[in-house]
């Protein structure tokens, strides 16, 4: 089955901030992240699309999600770790680069709607994750709450993977995010999963990543 392709745009803008509709944000369509994990259609209220784009030194993801209701941090703290952000409102990102040894190997990035984030080593090969890794991203984002929507982007330098990309180049990667409607918890992805309950770690359901 053919589940569609992420395309991240070159710029040589600089990008800063989660304002999608000025500079180069504007070059990145936007992506939606359509589905539940099962496969079904998205709830309409948890309405996201995705934006990426990237330059010599990094990747920018950046996530525009609608929301009914919030389950953020009172007190974050962005300058530091926040281990466990998938227990809370959350987009995520895997991706797997060339140099990984095989394809159950990957990194995983997350942003939470405060600036929060996470970011992890994972071999599902043996079901080994490492907390202590630090890829030196950085996150940019804001709640809107007039019109019940958060914005957050994540910026991810490419010596994270140990490589860089060249136009054309595809790497594999998922997207996420999980939020709450009508007090539960929603799993949305681009590439669905469709595992019997909530699981994003399917290397299988990877797409390409590609760079244009």
């Amino acid at each position: 089955m053919n589940r569609g392709q992420i395309a991240a745009v070159y710029t040589e803008e600089l990008v800063d901030g989660v304002e999608f509709e000025t500079g180069a944000w504007r070059m990145a369509p936007p992506l939606a992240i359509g589905f539940d994990w099962r496969g079904e259609a998205a709830p309409v209220d948890l309405a996201t699309t995705v934006r990426l784009l990237w330059n010599r030194e990094q990747v920018v993801i950046g996530y525009d999600c609608h929301y009914t209701e919030l389950d953020i941090d009172e007190n974050p703290e962005v300058a530091v770790e926040r281990h466990a952000l998938w227990d809370r409102d959350v987009c995520e990102a895997f991706i797997r680069a060339p140099r990984e040894p095989h394809d159950q190997s990957y990194r995983e990035f997350e942003v939470a709607p405060t600036g929060q984030w996470c970011d992890l080593l994972v071999d599902r090969s043996r079901m080994w994750h490492d907390w202590e890794w630090q890829s030196g991203m950085r996150t940019m984002a804001r709640i809107d709450e007039e019109h019940r929507v958060w914005r957050v982007a994540m910026a991810i330098p490419f010596t994270a993977f140990d490589c860089y990309p060249h136009p054309g180049d595809c790497w594999q990667a998922n997207l996420f995010r999980i939020s709450r409607l009508n007090g539960e918890r929603q799993y949305l992805t681009f590439s669905p999963t469709r595992t019997e309950v909530p699981n994003f770690h399917v290397a299988a359901a990877f797409v390409d990543l590609c760079f244009q």
